[in-house]
Parts: structure tokens; C-alpha cells; sequence
């Protein structure tokens, strides 16, 4: 009896040592699954599959500190810089300032620190900039802690910039509003997602309206100090990669940015935003040489620089000239859209479109006169003033 009690013994504690094993390695599997589940976040999740379908022109890795320089924005699209080198002064090293075309109004991020910034707007009077007024509707402390890199619109309503808080990813995302005037503040701003956004810091979102190129930087992927800047293709309306024409992974990928060759399709749309892209530089290269512009004063006297004009009066009217002209193409360019959706829109959408056509066509006649009465007045007043 005793042997037998004793080989029962000893089988069993044979036996724990494996089915402790066992439950273990079941336990550990149930513990990986878990903190596996609990590590997706299911904001990213969302974001990956409304991947935003974006044509990518190309993609430079250059020092974070000389970014602003690889931007090559039309001059009608306003222009951007560091916050020290156009105020200069050196206490904001992580600032930025985006500038209208006409150069009278200014939008910029200020701060005390990178965790506590703020977006603030200036106006040019008098040859002075006005005292800081700060963007009401933005920072609310919890969701939008911090917001740096601003780019307003030719339409002076819609607003981009970067901002930290729970409604980003990863540091700095890419957000979006608008102005609302009957409020006197702007919307909630929206996260504009993937694949402009990662868990990483992405910033400085730009569009050229009139030649539809569009750049923006993010340090995904790269080591301290350097970043990305990708230029791309923006769209008018916002289209998403489907699961009918794509693998979940291939949509991971468009969302990562793993390849912008992926993003080309035939090729033939990015042939013509390189194109475009070239026509900026080449300008640019132009002005720099025989001025900035060209304005024809008299039979013997062309002005090619703000410096050129007699009067601060002229300058600020040439300013606004140029502003005027800038509604025109952006105008123009609307129209042109509406007419060629006109002839595949529906009956009910036509007549809507009509009246937004025959509105927008007396508004460019409006502006075409406002534009010719400026020139008539800025020719005026400079040939009085060279006699």
C-alpha cells in the first residue's frame, strides 16, 4: 500500500511541473494578445483606413532648421518664414510666420516654451507691425495644447497649421479651420489625417492655389535634426483609397508614405505638376535677376521694385493691385472648374451651377475694373511725382 501511495506521489509531482508549463506558456499567450489589443490605438486604426488619395511629386531630406527655404511658394501665395528672421529677434527659435501676398497681414506661433504655443495675427500700419491679437477658438488647453506652423488661404478664411494635444497622433499633427465671423473666432479645428499625419511630428502644410503644388514636412522616419519635405498634388475634393481597389496593406503603406512612386499612377499628373514646379523656379529666377515685377509707369519708365515707387501711398496700392490680380486667377480658375463639371452634373446641380457662374463671371468684371482703376491711379500719381 505504501509503494503504491508513493508512486501516486511521485506521478503526480511529475506530472505538475508540466501542467504548470503548459499554463504558463497559456498564460503568457493570453498576456501577449492582451497587451497587444491594448496597444492599438483605434484613432490610428480610423486614420490608416481614410487614407487620403494623394499624388506625391517628390520628396527631399534636409536639416529641420533650413526647411523654409526649400519651399518654392508663387509670391501670390503669400510667403513663409522663421519667426527670428522677419521680426528679427532670436528668443523664438522654433517659430514660424506665414505672411499674406499683399504683405500687410501676418500670421505666427509665440510662446514661452514648445509645450505652450500659440497662434497670434499682426496688421501693417504705417510701416509698423500692429500688437499681437491672438486666435481665438484654437488652444483649449486639453485637446489642442500647442499649435506652431500656420498657413493661411487666399480666401484669408481657412487656416492651417500644426498643433500637440489629445486630438494628435504623434507630437505635432497637421489640423485645419475656418474663420467664423458671426462668432469672431474660428471652428474646432480637424485633424486632416493620413497620410499627412503619423506618430511622428508633421508640419508646415502649404498649398500654391494658382499652380496647385503643395508641400508639407515631417521627421517620420528620420533622424535628430533632419526632416522630410514632401511636395504634392493637392486635390479639391477629398478622395480615399478603397478596400475594392486595395489590400489593407497596401493602404497601410499609401498612409506610411512608403513609397511615392506607389502614388504616381500613370504618371502623366505628376509630369504636370513638375512642370508647373519648374515654371515657379524659373520665375523666380527671372525676378532675380532683372527685379521683382514689371510695371509699366510710362513710355520710358518701367518700375521693377517696390524701392522704384515715390510714394509708401503707391506701394501699399500696388500691394493691393496685386491681391486684386490674385483673386482674379484664383477666380477664374473656379469658373473654369464649374463650367467643365456642368456638362456631367445632374439637372438640379446645373441650375445651381448657373447661378454660381453668372455670379462669380460680374464678380471678375467687378474686379477687372477695380484692378485697371488702381494701375490708372498708381500711373498717375508716380508721373506727378517724377515731374
Amino acid at each position: 500500500m505504501k509503494i503504491r501511495i508513493y508512486t501516486y506521489i511521485t506521478i503526480m509531482a511529475l506530472m505538475v511541473p508540466s501542467l504548470s508549463a503548459s499554463a504558463q506558456k497559456k498564460a503568457r499567450t493570453v498576456r501577449k494578445a492582451a497587451v497587444k489589443t491594448e496597444n492599438v490605438d483605434p484613432r490610428i486604426e480610423r486614420m490608416v483606413s481614410a487614407t487620403q488619395d494623394i499624388i506625391f511629386i517628390d520628396s527631399i531630406v534636409v536639416d529641420k532648421d533650413g526647411f523654409v527655404g526649400r519651399y518654392t511658394l508663387n509670391p501670390e501665395s503669400g510667403k513663409i518664414y522663421r519667426y527670428n528672421d522677419f521680426f528679427n529677434d532670436k528668443k523664438m527659435t522654433d517659430s514660424y510666420v506665414y505672411i499674406n501676398e499683399m504683405g500687410n497681414k501676418c500670421y505666427y506661433s509665440q510662446g514661452d516654451s514648445a509645450e505652450n504655443m500659440k497662434l497670434y495675427t499682426s496688421d501693417l500700419l504705417d510701416n509698423k507691425w500692429t500688437k499681437a491679437s491672438k486666435l481665438e477658438g484654437i488652444i483649449d488647453g486639453e485637446k489642442i495644447t500647442a499649435a506652431n506652423y500656420p498657413f493661411m488661404m487666399a480666401d484669408g478664411t481657412t487656416l492651417y497649421f500644426a498643433a500637440k494635444g489629445k486630438e494628435s497622433i504623434g507630437g505635432y499633427d497637421i489640423f485645419v479651420t475656418r474663420f467664423d465671423i458671426e462668432s469672431g473666432q474660428y471652428l474646432k479645428p480637424e485633424n486632416i489625417g493620413m497620410p499627412f499625419n503619423s506618430t511622428g511630428n508633421d508640419y508646415m502644410y502649404a498649398i500654391d492655389e494658382l499652380d496647385s503644388i503643395g508641400w508639407f514636412v515631417t521627421d517620420r522616419n528620420q533622424p535628430e535634426g533632419k526632416v522630410c519635405i514632401y511636395t504634392f498634388i493637392p486635390s479639391d475634393s477629398r478622395q480615399t483609397y478603397t478596400s475594392d481597389e486595395y489590400t489593407s496593406e497596401q493602404i497601410k503603406n499609401f498612409a506610411r508614405i512608403s513609397r511615392i512612386a506607389d502614388t504616381w499612377k500613370d504618371g502623366s499628373e505628376r509630369k504636370k505638376a513638375i512642370s508647373r514646379l519648374q515654371n515657379i523656379i524659373d520665375n523666380r529666377n527671372k525676378h532675380t535677376k532683372k527685379g521683382d515685377f514689371s510695371f509699366v509707369i510710362n513710355d520710358n519708365t518701367i518700375y521693377h521694385s517696390l524701392s522704384d515707387f515715390r510714394s509708401q501711398e503707391n506701394v501699399n496700392k500696388y500691394n493691393e493691385l496685386m491681391a486684386v490680380k490674385s483673386k482674379l486667377k484664383a477666380l477664374d480658375k473656379a469658373i473654369e472648374k464649374a463650367r467643365s463639371y456642368y456638362s456631367t452634373a445632374a439637372i438640379h446641380e446645373r441650375n445651381e451651377l448657373k447661378g454660381e457662374i453668372l455670379k462669380s463671371e460680374q464678380q471678375m468684371e467687378t474686379l477687372d475694373i477695380q484692378a485697371k482703376n488702381i494701375e490708372k491711379a498708381i500711373r498717375n500719381s508716380e508721373n506727378n511725382l517724377l515731374k
